[in-house]
C-alpha cells in the first residue's frame, strides 16, 4: 500500500484565510484542528445521516483508490471520549481503512488525519459532504433536513446551505412524514421514490399503512395505484361538487385537504366527504330559498340523472319580447365569431384575437340564460309545479323550474266543460302541462341520508335506529286499544276515503316477517320484554281450529281479549322511520307523542348498537357538546373501540358511576338519543326523569296491558266502546 499522506497544521491554517468568510461551507469550524488519529479510536458516528449505503461499485472503486493511493482527504470527527472519536464525515473512507486493517493491509492503530469539530454541528457536516459526493439516499436527505428543522433552520436557510432549492426541501420534509414502516421498505428498494412521493398525499401513518398493506402484494407497486387508494373516499377539489362548495368554505368549516406536492398540476383532494356533501346540501338550501315564495314545491338534490324528471309533467315560461340590448350584443357577438373565423381559421390571428374569439361562445350561452330567465311563469302554473335545486356539472348551480308531479297534473277536461254562459266572458286560464315522457320515477339522492353521514351515521346504522324506534313504538302501541284503534281507523279512512297525496303512517296490509327482520337488534331491550309480557296473555287458541269455527271461536272472546288482540295486530303495522327521514309521517309522530314514548328509557346507544358504528369526529364532537372540552380530548386520542366503549359507560343510566361523571352532566347523558329518535311532544334529551315515584300510581304499560287482558281495566266498558265491538253487535 502506498503511504497514506496527510496534511500539516501548517498547511491546513494556510488554506483556511481562504474559506474564512463561508466556513460552512465545508462544515468546518473556526475552533476545528486536525490531528492525527489511530485507527482502532475511530467509530461511525451515530450522527452520520447517511444510513443507506452507496452502490456496491462506489464502495469498490472508493477502496481500490485509498489501497493504492492512500487516504487523500481527511476525515471529520469530534470526541466521544479521551480516546474515542466518532466520523462525522468520511464513513465510506473509514469502511474502507477498516477494511483494510482486517485485511493486514495495514495496522489496526495505523494513523488518520482527522478534523475535529464540535459536536454540534456533526449532522451540518454529514449532510453538507454527503450532499456534495455520492449521492445520499433520498430517506437519509430527507431525514437529514429534519434533524435541521428540528434545530430551529428554516427551509429557505437549508436551500441556502446545500445549494437545493427551497421547494426541493419542502418536498424532501413531506417525504419525511410517510410512516417509518413504508420509509424502511424504501430504504431496502422494494418501492421506489415515486411510491413514496404518492404517499405524502396524507400525513396519516394508520391511512399509509392500510393502503400499503392493500398494494405490496400486487405484481407491479404503481404510484397512481397508491394516490387512487387514498383518495378513494375523497373528492377532486376539481369536481362539480368540490367546485361549489369551494376549497376556502371547505378548510374553513374544518375539512381536510389532501395536496399533492409532487404534482405539477398541483391537485388536491377534499378528504372529508361527508362535510363536504353537507356544505353543499346547506348551499342548496340556502339558495332555495328564495324560489319558495313562487312555487308549489322546491327540493334540492346533490346530483340528479338527466332522465330524473322524465316522470314529471313540465310547465313552460311565457314568451315575451327579448332584452334589446342582450339581443344587440348577441347579434354583435355572432357576427365577430364569423368574421374572426374566417381569418383562414385562425392562423393569423394575434395573441388578442385568439382571446377573443375564445370568450365569445361563453358569452353567448349566458345570454342565452339570461334571455330565458327573464321569461315568466304563469302564476296558475307555478301553484301546481316546482323546481329542484342540484349541481352542475361545472360546478355552478343547476335549477329545473316547472316541475309537475303526477298526482298535481290537472285532469283533462270534458269538452264544453269550461265554456262560459257568457260568451263575452274569457274562460277562467287554466294550466298548460305538458304530460310526463314516463311514468317510471327515477331515483334521485337523498338529502337527509347525506346529512346524516355527514353526521357520522351510516345508511345500515340509519335503518337499525329506524328499526329500534318502530319497534319501540310497537310495544307501546301494542298495549294501548283506544290509541292503536284511533291508528287504525284512521289509517284504513284515509286508504278508502281519501284520494290525497301523502305519508301513510301506517300499513294497512300487515307483514310481520318484514317488520321483524332487525329483530337480532331487540334482544333483552325493554320493549322486546314489554312484547313479550303482552304476547303471553294473548287469547290465540282459537288459531288452532279449522275454519270457520277459528272465526266463530275468536268472535265469541271477552272484549278485551279482542281488545288486546286488536292493539297487538295494529303495532305490526307501524312503518319504521326518523323524525329526521325525508317526508316523515306525522301521524307516527302524534301516536308516539299520545303513547308518551320515553325513547331514552327503552334504548342506551352502546358500543355494539351505536358508538362503535359512527366515525370518530362524530363521537368526539358529541361528547365535546355534552360532557365538555378536557373529555373530548381524552378520547380523541384513543383508539376507535376505546372510544366506543367510553361513551357507552358516558351515555348509559348509570353514567355517574359507570364512568365518573358529575350528576348535572350524567343527567344530559342519560337521556341523549341520536337525531330523529325521540318523538314530538316527548321528554327532550337535556331533561331529567324525576317522576319515578308516580310510575306506581300511574302503572306501567305492560301492567296496563295484562289488566285489559284480564277483563278487569274499567276504562273498557263496553258501553264505551264502538258498537261493532260490543257484546250486543249484531
Amino acid at each position: 500500500m502506498a503511504t497514506t499522506t496527510t496534511r500539516s497544521k501548517a498547511a491546513s491554517r494556510k488554506k483556511t484565510p481562504a474559506k474564512q468568510s463561508t466556513p460552512e461551507a465545508t462544515g468546518v469550524s473556526r475552533s476545528s484542528d486536525i490531528r492525527m488519529i489511530p485507527l482502532n479510536q475511530l467509530s461511525l458516528s451515530p450522527l452520520n445521516v447517511r444510513k443507506v449505503a452507496a452502490c456496491a461499485v462506489d464502495d469498490a472503486e472508493l477502496f481500490a483508490s485509498i489501497r493504492e493511493n492512500g487516504i487523500k482527504q481527511n476525515l471529520v470527527v469530534h470526541a466521544t471520549s479521551d480516546s474515542g472519536f466518532a466520523v462525522d464525515a468520511g464513513g465510506r473512507r473509514l469502511k474502507a481503512l477498516q477494511q483494510l486493517a482486517e485485511d493486514g493491509a495495514i495496522p489496526t492503530d495505523h494513523p488518520i488525519p482527522c478534523l475535529i469539530e464540535d459536536e454540534r454541528d456533526a449532522v451540518v457536516t454529514s449532510a453538507t459532504e454527503n450532499l456534495q459526493r455520492a449521492a445520499m439516499h433520498p430517506a437519509d436527505q430527507f431525514e437529514a433536513f429534519e434533524s435541521m428543522i428540528s434545530e430551529g433552520r428554516s427551509e429557505e436557510e437549508i436551500a441556502l446551505k446545500f445549494g437545493v432549492s427551497a421547494d426541493l426541501v419542502r418536498r424532501r420534509l413531506k417525504l419525511a412524514r410517510v410512516a417509518p414502516e413504508i420509509i424502511e421498505q424504501f430504504r431496502a428498494n422494494e418501492i421506489t421514490l415515486e411510491c413514496v412521493m404518492a404517499f405524502t398525499l396524507t400525513d396519516d401513518h394508520d391511512r399509509q399503512l392500510t393502503v400499503w398493506n392493500t398494494v405490496k402484494d400486487g405484481y407491479h407497486i404503481h404510484p397512481q395505484s397508491i394516490k387512487r387508494h387514498l383518495t378513494e373516499t375523497a373528492h377532486s377539489a376539481s369536481s362539480s361538487i368540490g367546485r361549489f362548495v369551494g376549497v376556502e368554505a371547505y378548510e374553513a368549516a374544518g375539512g381536510v385537504l389532501l395536496r399533492d406536492l409532487f404534482d405539477d398540476n398541483a391537485s388536491s383532494h377534499m378528504e372529508n366527504p361527508e362535510l363536504l356533501e353537507r356544505l353543499a346540501v346547506e348551499k342548496l338550501q340556502s339558495a332555495a330559498k328564495s324560489f319558495e315564495v313562487d312555487w308549489k314545491w322546491v327540493e334540492v338534490h346533490l346530483a340528479v340523472d338527466y332522465g330524473a324528471f322524465r316522470s314529471f309533467g313540465r310547465v313552460y315560461p311565457q314568451d315575451i319580447e327579448p332584452d334589446a340590448e342582450l339581443l344587440a350584443e348577441e347579434t354583435r357577438l355572432m357576427a365577430r365569431e364569423e368574421e374572426l373565423a374566417s381569418q383562414n381559421d385562425g392562423e393569423d390571428w394575434s395573441d388578442a384575437e385568439t382571446e377573443e374569439y375564445y370568450a365569445i361562445e361563453p358569452r353567448l350561452r349566458e345570454i342565452e340564460v339570461l334571455q330565458r330567465e327573464r321569461q315568466p311563469y304563469a302564476i296558475e302554473d307555478q301553484a301546481i309545479a316546482g323546481c329542484v335545486l342540484t349541481i352542475a356539472h361545472d360546478g355552478s348551480l343547476r335549477v329545473e323550474k316547472g316541475l309537475v308531479r303526477p298526482e298535481d297534473i290537472p285532469a283533462v277536461p270534458v269538452a264544453g266543460e269550461d265554456a262560459a254562459d257568457d260568451g263575452d266572458q274569457d274562460a277562467p286560464a287554466r294550466p298548460q302541462v305538458t304530460p310526463p315522457t314516463s311514468s317510471t320515477p327515477v331515483p334521485v339522492s337523498d338529502p337527509a341520508t347525506t346529512l346524516r353521514k355527514a353526521d357520522g351515521i351510516s345508511v345500515s346504522l340509519a335503518d337499525d335506529l329506524r328499526a329500534t324506534r318502530q319497534h319501540i313504538l310497537r310495544a307501546h302501541l301494542s298495549a294501548d286499544y283506544d290509541v292503536a284503534f284511533d291508528a287504525m281507523l284512521y289509517a284504513l279512512c284515509e286508504q278508502a276515503l281519501s284520494h290525497a297525496y301523502g305519508t301513510a303512517g301506517l300499513n294497512v296490509s300487515i307483514d310481520p316477517f318484514r317488520s321483524l327482520n332487525r329483530e337480532a337488534l331487540h334482544t333483552d331491550t325493554v320493549a322486546e320484554k314489554m312484547l313479550d309480557a303482552l304476547e303471553r296473555d294473548l287469547a290465540i287458541d282459537w288459531m288452532e281450529l279449522e275454519k270457520p269455527e277459528d272465526f266463530r271461536a275468536m268472535s265469541a272472546l271477552p272484549v278485551p281479549d279482542k281488545q288486546a288482540l286488536f292493539a297487538w295486530a295494529v303495532g305490526l303495522a307501524i312503518k319504521p322511520q326518523l323524525l329526521s327521514d325525508n317526508h316523515p309521517s306525522p301521524i307516527i309522530e302524534e301516536i308516539g307523542a299520545r303513547l308518551d314514548v320515553d325513547v331514552a328509557a327503552c334504548w342506551r346507544p352502546t358500543a355494539t348498537s351505536y358508538w362503535g358504528r359512527v366515525n370518530k369526529t362524530h363521537a368526539v364532537s358529541t361528547a365535546r357538546k355534552l360532557i365538555g372540552d378536557e373529555y373530548a380530548e381524552e378520547r380523541a386520542r384513543e383508539r376507535k373501540g376505546d372510544i366506543a366503549a367510553a361513551m357507552e359507560r358516558a351515555f348509559a343510566e348509570n353514567a355517574t358511576e359507570a364512568e365518573g361523571l358529575d350528576v348535572e352532566t350524567a343527567t344530559k347523558t342519560s337521556r341523549w338519543l341520536p337525531d330523529g329518535m325521540a318523538f314530538v311532544g316527548v321528554v327532550g334529551e337535556e331533561e331529567v326523569m324525576v317522576e319515578a315515584e308516580a310510575d306506581s300510581e300511574a302503572g306501567s304499560s305492560v301492567d296496563n296491558a295484562q289488566t285489559a287482558s284480564n277483563g278487569t281495566n274499567s276504562d273498557a266498558e263496553a258501553d264505551e266502546l264502538p258498537a261493532f265491538m260490543t257484546d250486543d253487535a249484531a
